[in-house]
């Protein structure tokens, strides 16, 4: 696997928790984010936080590290 960087827009709220709701692919192509199904520190590091998020009707994961947004390609 590869990790993919992505852009992501993102809403913040009032505690600054970071709301993922769409994804920009390497390509240019946007994702919708339909729901957040998880979200956790990422095992490799507690300043890392992976979500769980749903895009077409299927889970995946979405990782954050810092201002950096990444997903996992099997490519």
């Amino acid at each position: 696997m590869r990790k993919v960087p992505v852009g992501v827009l993102t809403q913040f709220g009032s505690s600054g928790d970071a709301h993922p709701l769409s994804i920009t692919w390497e390509d240019g192509r946007v994702y919708p984010i339909e729901s957040i199904m998880e979200l956790r520190p990422a095992r490799t590091s507690p300043t890392r936080f992976r979500y769980t998020v749903r895009i077409h009707g299927q889970n995946t994961y979405l990782y954050r590290s810092g201002d950096r947004w990444y997903m996992e390609s099997m490519e």
